[in-house]
């Protein structure tokens, strides 16, 4: 079983290097290669990106006002879901962070470079599996 299991995975890993997909920021290699086989699954397929994703998502939308902020009860819902590619990854005004929190959780920013704008997700480990457990669109914030 850990066998296949393995065998499964470098497969994957293979399949995917040959397809014309960008190449996976260097920041990458300091995430779980489980969650960079999701990542790709992920951006790559919208059936998976719905089926690892737990509706309704908490967040905030793009230019959120302030009650949307404050409360922190906006929430995506499935039919309003607009598939994520990697669009700012190869945006030059945005630089991308990443930041693991233990084994289980993942960060990902993408901040302007210039302008104070930014999103961000977040995924978790639930398992075996990764899902998206919080997206906030492109808002402003304070730089420090």
């Amino acid at each position: 079983m850990m066998k296949q299991s393995a065998f499964f995975l470098l497969a994957v890993l293979i399949l995917s290097s040959c397809k014309q997909a960008p190449e996976p920021a260097p920041e990458m290699g300091i995430l779980p290669v489980d969650f960079q086989v999701f990542y790709e699954l992920f951006h790559r397929d919208s059936t998976y990106q719905m089926d690892h994703i737990h509706f309704p998502l908490e967040g905030l939308p793009d230019y959120a006002d302030s009650q949307a902020i404050t409360t922190g009860e906006y929430r995506w819902e499935k039919e309003d879901w607009v598939m994520h590619r990697q669009q700012l990854a190869n945006d030059p005004d945005f630089q991308r962070e990443l930041s693991m929190f233990g084994d289980f959780v993942v960060r990902e920013r993408y901040v302007h470079k210039e302008r104070p704008l930014l999103t961000e997700r977040r995924f978790a480990k639930e398992g075996d599996e990764w899902y998206l457990i919080y997206y906030a669109g492109l808002n402003t914030y304070r730089r420090q």
